[in-house]
């Protein structure tokens, strides 16, 4: 039994170990990151088209239209043809058709697609317009961002330039970063995924990703890759990979900003997030072996696609990795290190383990390599975290509630998330695609409460208060027989999964009648 619960916690410490490190790797790249040099197309400017996927958005497509007529202006009304996605089966469908009705008038070149049916989900609705698209360029943006006005003449000049360029993706802000500690928290971590993953990421030319919203792509390069496909939920990563699988780069502009809204409930980013895991992890299982089999392709860009396209595979081994030391101080196992009674100086174990053999040996330093794995892991996304908050001059003492939260929430969506992970990596069935409701609720006296597009409570929250029943009767166990290793990592654990059910039973709602 030892030797078991010591294999599998040397297994997991060098899968941490892999992610872990890599978050350094990226960090250290992002400081070779240079600004791409704009190109002037001031007397060529190409036509482009802008897709907008709405599903039942009736608080944000106003406000979406408005800025992508502004931007179209910038850019020249004859130029720009905006077709709004419309999937939706609510009143949404009016209000935007008087948005159609009210830009038509302006001259504005707009015009809506519906389907008979919600095919594809949010991909399907993208083929679609592919399909009924003559413009070589086009633009994608979720309903609840808003793109800045010159955001058409910071990005089509790329693509004049360099034809082998299939992708312009920005980077992602907040409309809503302040609106609650919650959403405070959910900014710091989109900000390391921009700041540092993808940043760093381009500076070392590795596998890069369309982030689904915020993005220019070139329609020729999408046709020989494919398409929009609608088989993971993940169909933005999916076409990035295809794309850059055929030879075609990304440039990601970490100073052009696309500002959205961040989820400001837990059932809401467990739903956003969770599709994010099940997406990945299956568009993992899709192309990986595209990506290990091309042989232009070296090492350093296998390991990374791998290392990016499995990231949330992090969360399954967060859960695993406590319920191993719930059951090691449960069954009050030792000699596994995770259990050992009190933490020893490095001579005091180097002096205990004189008359020991080889596996004894190998079992009292799993457990201290194991904890050190795991702190330096830990350390890593902290690091990630305050430097994405430097660069942008925000400040960590005063983001300090802010950083905890964001490890909680870390910590505490390791269930869910694994659960929608199984079904990426274990399932063929299409699931559905849940959409992430957004509210337009950007000052603090608004109440998401009141809106439409609720979450309601599913059944992971009696997993999630196992977990907590289980965790508590091993910390208990953990005090009374001295396994501070242990309880190291079952104490925030634990805190972690109780702010998530908590928040979970309190903030989801049945869905209000229109």
């Amino acid at each position: 039994m030892q030797i078991f619960f010591f294999v599998l916690s040397m297994f997991l410490t060098l899968t941490f170990f892999v992610y872990g490190f890599n978050h350094y790797y990226l960090l250290s790249a992002t400081r070779k990151y240079k600004k791409p040099i704009l190109p002037d197309i001031s007397t060529n400017r190409p036509t482009v088209s802008i897709h907008l996927p709405i599903y039942n958005e009736r608080y944000v497509v106003n406000r979406l239209v408005a800025a992508c007529a502004v931007m179209a202006e910038s850019y020249g009304m004859d130029k720009v043809n905006i077709k709004i996605l419309d999937d939706s089966n609510d009143d949404t469908i009016l209000e935007i058709d008087k948005i159609i009705e009210e830009y038509k008038q302006k001259h504005m070149n707009i015009e809506v697609l519906r389907r008979k049916n919600r095919t594809g989900f949010k991909a399907g609705a993208l083929q679609a317009a592919l399909e009924q698209t003559e413009e070589e360029y086009i633009v994608v943006f979720d309903a609840d961002f808003i793109p800045a006005p010159d955001f058409l003449l910071r990005t089509l000049p790329y693509f004049i330039q360099d034809e082998h360029l299939g992708i312009v993706q920005s980077r992602w802000t907040h409309l809503n970063r302040d609106y609650n500690a919650l959403t405070k928290a959910i900014a710091i971590g989109i900000d390391v995924h921009f700041l540092v993953e993808q940043t760093g990421r381009f500076a070392a030319g590795v596998f890069q990703t369309f982030n689904g919203s915020g993005g220019v792509l070139r329609k020729s390069v999408i046709l020989e890759a494919g398409g929009w496909q609608s088989d993971t939920l993940a169909e933005d990563l999916d076409l990035s990979y295809r794309m850059q699988n055929h030879g075609y780069k990304i440039l990601f502009l970490k100073d052009l900003l696309s500002p959205g809204e961040i989820p400001p409930t837990v059932p809401s980013f467990k739903k956003q997030q969770g599709r994010w895991a099940c997406g990945s992890l299956r568009t993992a299982r899709k192309v990986l072996p595209g990506v290990f089999n091309n042989p232009q392709l070296g090492f350093k860009l296998r390991l990374q696609a791998f290392i990016h396209l499995t990231g949330y595979f992090l969360h399954p081994l967060m859960l695993f990795s406590f319920l191993l030391l719930c059951m090691v101080t449960l069954l009050e196992i030792k000699n596994v290190g995770i259990s050992n009674p009190k933490p020893i100086p490095l001579p005091g174990i180097l002096q205990g383990m004189s008359g020991l053999s080889v596996a004894e040996i190998l079992r009292t330093l799993g457990g201290e390599i194991l904890l050190l794995g795991i702190v330096i892991c830990t350390i890593a996304p902290w690091i990630s975290m305050i430097v994405s908050l430097k660069s942008q001059n925000l400040s960590v003492a005063r983001n300090l509630v802010s950083l905890l939260i964001t490890f909680l929430l870390g910590f505490g969506i390791s269930l869910s998330n694994t659960i929608e992970a199984g079904k990426g990596l274990l399932s063929n069935r299409v699931w559905n695609f849940t959409r992430t409701p957004k509210y337009a609720d950007l000052q603090r006296d608004k109440s998401w409460k009141k809106q439409k597009y609720q979450v309601p409570l599913d059944f992971t929250w009696v997993l999630e208060f196992a977990l907590i029943c289980l965790g508590g009767i091993s910390i208990g166990i953990g005090v009374l027989n001295h396994y501070y290793g242990a309880l190291a990592i079952l104490i925030p654990h634990t805190a972690a999964y109780l702010f998530v059910f908590l928040l979970t039973v309190f903030q989801s709602r049945k869905e209000k009648a229109a």
